[in-house]
C-alpha cells in the first residue's frame, strides 16, 4: 500500500475479504494518520475498539511494522 488512508483500507480490507478472524496491526505514524482522517471523516467521533468495515485496527507497538504497511493478526482461537 503506497499510503495508509481510509479509502485505502476499506479497499484493502474488500479485496482481501478479510473476516473478524483478523485484526490489523498499522505502523504508528500510519495508525495516526489514518485515526485522524476518520475523525476528520466522522465528525470527531471514534468508536472502541477503533473498526473499519468490522475489522480492528491496531498500533504495532513491537516495531516490526514498516510505515505504510499491513500486518495481519490472526484472532482465530
Amino acid at each position: 500500500m503506497e499510503k495508509i488512508t481510509l479509502d485505502a483500507m476499506r479497499n484493502f480490507i474488500i479485496e482481501n475479504e478479510l473476516t473478524d478472524s483478523v485484526t490489523i496491526a498499522l505502523h504508528p505514524d500510519s495508525f495516526d494518520v489514518l485515526v485522524l482522517e476518520y475523525l476528520d471523516t466522522n465528525g470527531n467521533q471514534i468508536e472502541r475498539p477503533f473498526e473499519i468495515l468490522g475489522i480492528e485496527i491496531l498500533q504495532d507497538e513491537t516495531g516490526n511494522v514498516p510505515v505504510n504497511k499491513v500486518h495481519l493478526l490472526d484472532m482465530v482461537e
